[in-house]
Formats: C-alpha cells, structure tokens, sequence
C-alpha cells in the first residue's frame, strides 16, 4: 500500500533555508502530498509572502503563538502533524526549517514502512535517515547544486553508514534527532506527540525519545534516506543557559531524574551550569 506522505517543518525567519527546502522537495523522486508548515511567530510566512506553493502539492502554513527567546519547537511539531493528518497523510516525515531532504529520502522512508520493520523490532516506530552537515554557500544568488549535495556534505561521524534501503535497529535512543525522521500518523499519535512544555531547542527531542522508548518503540535507520542540514548560527551561550535550566527542570517534573544530555554536558564543562546539591541544575 502507498503511503500518502507529508513533510512537516517550522520555521521563523531564514526564508531562504526554508525555500532551500522546498526546492529539494522540488527534484525529489517522489512528491509529498502535503508540505505542512508551521510559522512560529514568522509574520511573513504567515501572510503568505514567500513563494513556497507549486502544483505538485499541497502546501499549507499555519501558525503558532512564540516567544522570540525560546522557540516552541516540540508545540510546532504536533501542530504541523495535526494539520498534515487533516490533509489526509499517514506518513509524517519531520524536517526543520534548515534541512533540505534528500533527493530520494521521501521515497526511501515509504519504502521502509511498506517493508516494515527489521526481525525483533516492535511497538511504533521511528524511521530515520543519514543527516549531512551542508557548507556556507559560496554564492547565495546560486544556492545549492542540488544534484551533487553529497559530493560537498560531510557526513555525521555517528550516523552508520548503510547501502540504500538498508534498515537497521538503533538501540541508542542517543542517536534520535527531531530536526530529520519520520513516523506513520498512527504511530505519532499512539506516542502523544511531542510535550509541549518545553520551549526552545534542548530536550524536546530526548523527551520525545524517552516517551517513544516507553511505548515499546524502536528506533530504526533508513539507508539512503539522506538529509542535508544547512549551516545555522551557534547558540548564544546565555541564551542556551537559560533554556537549559528549564528544560532540565521539566525533564525532573516530568521523569523524576536528572536529564543525562549533550547540552548539559556541554555547559557543565564551559562552568556556567553546575548541579545542585538537592538535585537539579543552577546557573554559575
């Protein structure tokens, strides 16, 4: 059976990285029938000022209330997911706003779920595909070359490397990334989406992953489903410091523990993060 596919992304400014997207969308093999958008407080995104629509899908942008200093990614998320199932999709493919899909990785992701899952893997799962870390443009007016994008990608150093069609069982939810993977509309739902208490960028993926993990699900690579991850600005360390300080606080609401996660690591080893000795974090 074919799958009715969707791309879900949200973005607040860098059109051009989003347009980026949507014309890797464009030389793809297979289409998505929808391109599900969400604005996270981008008024002109919202207005409809960027040409992103094309006759070959359908192309809708709702929007989500923000705040400026911390993203609601894991809110835009689940709303993008809504407004794709609306559409009528049973395939959700999830890409933030920097990441170009791979010429073949909508395909390479319905192939998988009409193979299903490798021998042992069960509950719902996640699909996930090679991500590719993209180099400044050398002339924006260009872009990319869109056909050679991994002649000029590097690699990330953990991801396997598989032949195309390949799927093989991760049992590190470590390795999940919410910016690049996929999962059946059941699926998703059957997971309750993404907590929407945390916003900005920190945990919203390991909190994802737990909760998948939970459930019984697996987390599985798609050989030859590549995405390409544009280059985007490091964060504020001040800014990372407070949005680490609540998450991690969610996160102990949440699973009564302490979040054990690369950004806490990071910040712990630049000295403006330490722990408490009741539990939890506090600023330097």
């Amino acid at each position: 059976m074919s799958s009715t596919i969707a791309v879900l992304t949200m973005a607040k400014g860098r059109h051009e990285h989003l347009l980026g997207q949507v014309d890797g969308l464009s030389v793809g093999s297979v289409p998505p029938v929808v391109h599900s958008v969400v604005s996270m407080g981008d008024r002109d995104l919202t207005r409809g000022r960027l040409p992103l629509g094309t006759d070959r899908w359908r192309t809708v942008v709702r929007p989500v209330q923000s705040d400026r200093r911390a993203l609601p990614l894991a809110q835009a998320r689940n709303a993008a997911a809504e407004a794709a199932v609306e559409e009528g999709a049973d395939l959700l493919v999830f890409m933030g706003g920097d990441v170009i899909p791979g010429k073949r990785a909508l395909e390479r992701y319905a192939d998988a779920v009409t193979t299903g899952a490798p021998d042992g893997v069960s509950g719902p799962v996640v699909w996930q595909g090679p991500l590719l870390h993209l180099p400044p443009l050398e002339n924006e007016a260009l872009g990319y070359p869109f056909g050679h994008l991994a002649e000029i990608a590097t690699p990330t150093g953990s991801d396997p490397v598989l032949e195309p069609g390949q799927l093989l069982h991760e049992p590190d939810w470590g390795h999940f990334r919410g910016c690049a993977f996929a999962m059946t509309a059941r699926d998703f739902a059957d997971v309750g989406g993404f907590c929407p208490d945390y916003t900005g960028h920190g945990l919203e993926d390991a909190d994802f992953a737990r909760k998948v993990g939970d459930a019984g699900g697996s987390l599985v690579w798609v050989g030859g489903a590549a995405s390409y991850l544009q280059p985007v600005p490091a964060p504020d360390t001040a800014d990372e410091l407070r949005i680490a300080l609540r998450h991690a606080a969610t996160w102990r609401a949440r699973w009564g523990t302490d979040p054990d996660h690369p950004m806490i690591d990071r910040l712990l080893g630049a000295g403006v993060l330490q722990r408490a000795e009741t539990g939890g974090y506090v600023a330097v």
